[in-house]
């Protein structure tokens, strides 16, 4: 066991997963990297070894409870510690009206999404209140504070990540566990490419590729540089909050300063 702290990782195969395990590595973390794709582990694996040997990739399927627990065992077995859990594993497959779109695509997303998340929680939460300290981070998305036309899976899902976020925070408010929810913004990943590139995406979600021309989308790192805010206690006063990628830092700091509203950043409706 090392004195490193230890961050979990789910859906670390690619994209914004995997640009998170490697920017933890860099910042002295170690890494374990979740994923079905039992090549894609490897791969990733390997690029973990160019920091470190202690990081590790292990096979989990965040929709099943078992494959969750027996990660957070082993993790606890061979490192001792979990400093930090980040749901970021995510399903994006029905596009298009919601009533046409495959059932099983619709309640894949979903299930991923939100349950999965839920799942995490569910073996993690315990390990971090009886080790006295510990940080969840809770990946939200697109359609969480707007609608999002033909992606309803995937917004209704995402909203309910940052409700689950708020809901679970006030629950833990009397320990010295941390739950955040983060909007990663715009990426340029597998995701966003099924989006822009099959038939169904450029037909329901032609928008996207626009907002990738105006440059709307963040660089590799941006959303792992937020999430290691949130690990290193930046963010502290914004638990259980939704916070994005395009805040600025120092705003938010600023904000604090002059006192949060108790619903700033939270699921309002405006009455």
């Amino acid at each position: 066991m090392g004195n490193n702290k230890v961050v979990v990782v789910t859906g670390a195969t690619r994209g914004i997963g995997r640009n998170t395990a490697l920017f933890f590595a860099e910042k002295g973390y170690t890494v374990i990297g979740t994923g079905r794709d039992a090549e894609k582990l490897k791969a990733v694996g390997a690029e973990l070894e160019n920091y470190s040997t202690n990081h590790s990739m292990q096979a989990m399927d965040v929709t099943r409870p078992t494959e969750v627990g027996q990660v957070v065992d082993n993790v606890m077995t061979h490192y001792g510690r979990i400093d930090v859990w980040i749901n970021n594993a995510g399903a994006f497959k029905a596009i298009g009206p919601t009533w046409e779109v495959k059932q099983e695509d619709w309640i894949s997303d979903v299930t991923t999404n939100l349950f999965g998340t839920f799942h995490c929680i569910q073996a993690i939460v315990p390990v971090m209140i009886n080790q006295g300290y510990g940080t969840i981070i809770n990946i939200a998305g697109g359609g969480t504070v707007d609608s999002f036309k033909y992606g309803n899976g995937y917004g209704t899902s995402k909203t309910g990540v940052a409700r689950l976020t708020e809901n679970l925070s006030e629950e833990l408010e009397d320990t010295s566990v941390k739950v955040f929810a983060l909007d990663p913004g715009l990426n340029d990943t597998d995701m966003t490419r099924y989006q822009r590139e099959t038939t169904v995406g450029q037909r329901y979600l032609n928008e996207i590729e626009s907002l990738f021309e105006k440059n709307v989308d963040v660089p590799p790192h941006q959303a792992p540089q937020w999430a290691y805010y949130m690990a290193a206690g930046e963010l502290d006063d914004f638990r259980g909050r939704v916070v994005s990628v395009y805040d600025d830092l120092e705003n938010l700091k600023n904000t604090i300063d002059q006192g949060i509203d108790p619903d700033f950043h939270k699921l309002r409706l405006i009455k």
